[in-house]
């Protein structure tokens, strides 16, 4: 629900390509002949939870005075969005159609500075006596963008342009239609481009989740994985947008002159092909981990059995990666972490690569060892990377 500020691991990158996610009756039918993609892991399958999605979502734009400028660019990308095949491509396959954009809102109230906050001054705003707010409807998203200099805080670890860079998320009322909203702070310049460039990324993001997944909280929609890929859930997320942020490639130039995040296909991740789309023009490369032990860990439902590699403390294990790509390619580069770096906990994985470069069929290998008992475990992030960018994260549990 968050999109995370990801400590300088991606950059700005630019592309046109707009090609539709492929369906999944047709593997292969765009692959050259002769070419095989490889044999790997099946990807995850981003689920619903059997909440709605929006099926018409309409966007409230909302601002504050004295932010004339920044208003008009995002104005501007509003409108380029509503009719851009990026929107169709990221959205139609889970039930989200056309998106409108309605009048903008500049409001005179002093910003929020908290989400609680936020939500009792939208709340307020919305019950049908403050003109020209609308009420809320089954297909509203309020999107709110904070002036330049605005914190919002819930505390450590909840700092806007510090934790994230933005958020979505609903009001809770005990009667009536919930409020979907997202927030959208004003963050400096970061290593994916200029503070216009992280703003319309992360509202993209926001505006795909809020739509695919409007009340989180109350009805989940596609905000959670597949048992198998359990872990995914962590990190990155299991929300739509969420499942390619890690991936340097993700974020390209797609609207207008507008940097957007690429978000999660189920449809594409089926067919052998690039998840994030749109695809681009390259072939896509991976590296799937073959995780051969059933492990059983806690979820929200209670007990949940996935797939990952048992590692008990002290000792060391062998991960099989297999490389892969969809079509013929140069080698391209795979790494990889103790996903501990993320979140900022304790890293107790040790890991020595073999090969680090490859190519469709390669099977690589790494020494995983834990160093320190977790008995709820590990996450293990594994990327492929082709000319200095990551254009592919898998992620892999380690049990204790």
């Amino acid at each position: 629900m968050r999109i995370w500020l990801l400590l300088g691991l991606v950059t700005a990158a630019c592309g046109d390509n707009l090609k539709e996610a492929p369906d999944a009756a047709v593997v292969g039918s765009d692959a050259p002949t002769g070419f095989v993609e490889a044999t790997h892991a099946a990807p995850p399958q981003v689920v619903s939870g059997g909440g709605t999605v929006l099926a018409t979502p309409t966007v409230v734009p909302i601002f504050f005075t004295g932010d004339d400028e920044t208003q008009g660019q995002v104005e501007d990308f509003l409108g380029m969005l509503s009719t851009s095949p990026y929107w169709t491509t990221a959205v139609s396959e889970y039930g989200v159609g056309a998106i409108t954009i309605a009048p903008s809102i500049v409001s005179t109230d002093t910003p929020p500075t908290t989400d609680a906050d936020l939500e009792t001054w939208l709340t307020t705003n919305t019950d049908g006596t403050h003109a020209p707010w609308p009420v809320p409807d089954a297909n509203t998203i309020y999107a709110v963008f904070l002036p330049a200099g605005v914190v919002l805080s819930d505390g450590p670890g909840s700092t806007s342009c510090v934790d994230y860079g933005g958020y979505h998320s609903e009001d809770d009322p005990v009667t009536g239609q919930p409020l979907v909203y997202a927030l959208l702070p004003r963050c400096g310049a970061s290593t994916i481009g200029t503070p216009l460039d992280n703003l319309t990324s992360a509202l993209s993001h926001e505006l795909i989740e809020a739509s695919t997944d409007p009340t989180p909280f109350s009805a989940p929609a596609y905000t959670r994985i597949d048992p198998d890929h359990y872990i995914w859930g962590h990190t990155p997320g299991a929300e739509i947008g969420d499942m390619c942020e890690y991936v340097t490639a993700a974020y390209q130039k797609l609207v207008g002159p507008y940097l957007v995040q690429r978000t999660w296909s189920n449809a594409s991740a089926a067919a052998g092909h690039d998840p994030c789309v749109p695809v681009m023009d390259s072939p896509y490369v991976a590296a799937a981990p073959e995780l051969p032990d059933d492990i059983a860990v806690m979820s929200r439902g209670g007990s949940t059995t996935t797939k990952g590699l048992s590692v008990p403390v002290g000792t060391s294990k062998m991960l099989v990666l297999d490389l892969f790509s969809d079509a013929e390619t140069i080698d391209f580069t795979i790494g990889g972490q103790d996903a501990a770096v993320f979140t900022g906990g304790q890293r107790t994985l040790d890991l020595q690569w073999g090969t680090v470069l490859g190519n469709n069929g390669t099977k690589a290998q790494v020494m995983v060892t834990r160093t320190v008992a977790n008995t709820r475990g590990n996450e293990l992030e594994i990327t492929a990377t082709v000319g200095g960018k990551i254009v592919a994260v898998w992620w892999a549990f380690i049990g204790d």
